[in-house]
């Protein structure tokens, strides 16, 4: 694979979005485990994890068509790439179970 400027950018976001990834797990524990937060706080605070994985999916979707379009990679690097994207779902999935679950605990 010969690397552009466009390319060594993409990389870097990819990048960015792998370091950023454990963080966000991490805050969403740190919620989990809160006891101290009104209903009030703890809604916008699953409003801004769920905004922000929403925002990695978008990103690693928009970069991952741009490796699709402009670079040719051989089948099973794509298959790879969209199990990646896929991989997020239970995520998401994993932040409605909580948010319900907080719901029932904390909310109105």
């Amino acid at each position: 694979m010969t690397t552009t400027a466009s390319t060594d950018v993409a990389l870097m976001l990819l990048q960015l979005i792998a370091l950023t990834i454990p963080p966000v797990v991490v805050l969403i524990r740190l919620l989990n485990r809160s006891q101290n937060l009104t209903w009030q706080y703890r809604k916008l605070s699953f409003g801004l994890v769920v905004s922000s994985v929403s925002l990695l999916v978008g990103a690693a979707v928009a970069v991952m068509a741009y490796f699709v379009a402009s670079v040719q990679l051989p089948a099973t690097v794509v298959v790879g790439l969209l199990l990646v994207i896929i991989g997020f779902f239970p995520l998401g999935a994993f932040l409605v179970v909580l948010y319900r679950e907080h719901r029932k605990e904390h909310g109105p």
